[in-house]
């Protein structure tokens, strides 16, 4: 009788194995297959597991040698109206990666995001995001970051430059930037710029909330927000970046890609880069165009209304995905022209493909 019940245990022992190979099998089919699959709440690492060593990626693209740009480099941003996506991404948590500069702060701020990655293919872009992220970590206020990118104290500031980078292997490249970023349209300009912007729309971000400082400076200081080589057009670095998001249980919540979609008509490894992500139904691409932004329409505040206005607009990620997935040319154009207009030169892609637009569009 023992022989025949501990024959019928492994039997079920057995069974049990099998089952739990199975289902194991299953799960890993199901993150490769169905981004939507990673819950942020569930299962993933608070914030005290999450620092520099664990979110360094194994993997990155280098800098193309030609980037084909209409400027050398693009040392700060010049989208003045973020402030019409915070309702839609305010809290979302979750991972983030952006390219750019200044902006990102803005994004990651609102959104609370658990993680960032930094991202750019301009090593110029790259190593300014690697002095915002170090004053970041020396200055205590908003008051005291503005006046380490102040020109009047460039000496004093070249110090600390030199005190953090002297030993790294892109100390040159980051001395060259920092020259870049005071140069007209730097820096600078851009931290004056954003508080004219504040006085007239209801903007408020890391330089006007110190809430938003205090919440990005925490960010640097555990290490949960990394400035990266990374080229939409390479294979290494968003590839990398989904893999962590995996590994760390955590959604990529917010792909930010300015305007830099415009320039390409989504070739294979593109397409595969924002296909890879990890993303589920909250994660959004956020991005500005300026091709097409007089026909889509531009808000009030513009810097370059005449001639590069931009126009800003969402779309989620599972919506992104069908139409990426879809055979032959694409393109920001074919895709916004199934555009819902919220506001004023502020619009949100929900039709797929094949479907018509339901303009609602407040007034």
């Amino acid at each position: 009788m023992m022989i025949i019940r501990l024959l019928a245990a492994n039997r079920s022992e057995r069974k049990i194995s099998i089952g739990l190979c199975l289902a194991l099998i299953w799960a890993i089919l199901s993150l490769h297959t169905n981004c939507s699959s990673i819950p942020v709440s569930e299962g993933g690492f608070s914030h005290s597991k999450l620092d520099r060593d664990r979110l360094t990626l194994s993997d990155t693209d280098t800098p193309p040698a030609d980037r084909h740009l209409h400027a050398d480099h693009y040392p700060a941003s010049n989208e003045r109206r973020l402030d019409l996506f915070r309702s839609r991404i305010e809290g979302l948590g979750g991972g983030y990666i952006g390219v750019g500069t200044d902006q990102n702060l803005t994004l990651v701020a609102w959104a609370k995001s658990d993680y960032a990655y930094l991202a750019d293919f301009d090593p110029v872009t790259v190593a300014i995001n690697r002095i915002h992220l170090y004053f970041l970590e020396l200055a205590p206020n908003y008051r005291e970051f503005e006046k380490l990118w102040d020109v009047k104290n460039k000496k004093e500031t070249l110090v600390l430059l030199e005190k953090k980078f002297a030993s790294d292997p892109e100390y040159k490249v980051i001395l060259s930037a920092y020259e870049i970023s005071l140069r007209k349209g730097g820096v600078p300009q851009r931290l004056g710029d954003l508080k004219k912007i504040s006085s007239v729309y209801p903007f408020k971000s890391f330089h006007n909330d110190p809430a938003d400082y205090d919440f990005l400076r925490n960010m640097v200081i555990e290490g949960r927000i990394l400035a990266i080589d990374g080229n939409l057009l390479g294979n290494k670095t968003f590839r990398s970046v989904g893999e962590k998001a995996v590994s760390v249980h955590i959604p990529i919540r917010i792909l930010y890609t300015s305007n830099a979609e415009e320039y390409f008509r989504y070739p294979e490894d593109m397409r595969r880069n924002f296909l890879s992500l990890p993303t589920d139904d909250k994660s959004l691409v956020v991005r500005t165009l300026t091709k097409g932004a007089k026909r889509f329409g531009f808000p009030d505040g513009e810097m370059f209304p005449k001639d590069y206005p931009f126009h800003y607009n969402i779309q989620t990620m599972e919506n992104f995905k069908i139409w990426l997935k879809q055979p032959g040319a694409l393109s920001t154009i074919g895709i916004l022209s199934k555009r819902k207009e919220i506001v004023k030169g502020f619009s949100v892609v929900e039709a797929l493909p094949d479907e018509e637009p339901k303009n609602t569009a407040q007034k």
